[in-house]
């Protein structure tokens, strides 16, 4: 009886460990994500889906200062899907939730969503340096995605 309490207590522990096995692991490509004033570009280094030369991935961006985008939305951060096509060596975002704060802080005020036809390329304006070509680069080179 002792050992079966025991083991339902270890089991108990282990399933209450699972979501932080399950959270995002972001891999830091530019800036500091402690640090608001400089701009923090990161990427989930395990791409969400991959059908051939088409990666699906999530990045997210955080600004030195106050931006809009494409579409006039006010933001200082935002979290994004992105599809690398990797035979065009580019990239387009599909969903970005867009964040009045600094590092994906509060809730999101906006979520945009394109359609291959509407389509908006990952770039990242005014950052020095600029890493959209690095990322794609290394995209393109994954080839394990998320089950």
């Amino acid at each position: 009886m002792k050992k079966r309490i025991i083991v339902g207590s270890l089991l108990a522990g282990l399933g209450g460990m699972a979501p932080l096995h399950a959270q995002t692991t972001w891999f830091n490509v530019l800036g500091d994500p402690h640090d608001a004033n400089v701009n923090t570009i990161e990427v989930d280094p395990v791409p969400v889906a991959v059908n051939g030369e088409l990666k699906t991935m999530k990045i997210r961006v955080s600004r030195s200062e106050q931006r809009k985008s494409w579409d006039g939305v006010p933001y200082r951060s935002y979290t994004s899907t992105v599809v690398f096509d990797c035979a065009h060596k580019s990239a387009r975002y599909v969903s970005l939730d867009f964040y009045m704060e600094p590092a994906w802080k509060g809730a999101s005020h906006k979520t945009s969503t394109f359609t291959p036809e509407v389509k908006r390329p990952m770039e990242f304006r005014d950052v020095t340096p600029n890493p959209t070509q690095r990322l794609v680069r290394a995209a393109c080179r994954t080839t394990v995605a998320k089950k």
